[in-house]
């Protein structure tokens, strides 16, 4: 998949509980295994954002309709 963005990328790889999430995070060949907060700040139709906590650009539910087009 190609970047969206400049800078640092992540990717979830699962929950460890319900407030904590496993996350790989890379920037070029640098790889690093963090553990995160979700994002708990909800769209005005109670979608939940997929990203960590304290995430850049902007949550998912505000990027849904980018992925469309």
């Amino acid at each position: 998949m190609d970047a969206t963005h400049d800078g640092p990328h992540a990717d979830h790889l699962g929950d460890i509980d319900r407030d904590t999430q496993l996350w790989v995070q890379w920037d070029g060949d640098h790889y690093e295994f963090v553990r995160l907060s979700p994002c708990n700040d909800p769209a005005e139709d109670d979608d939940a954002c997929t990203l960590f906590a304290g995430h850049d650009p902007g949550h998912s539910w505000e990027m849904r309709d980018l992925l469309h087009g």
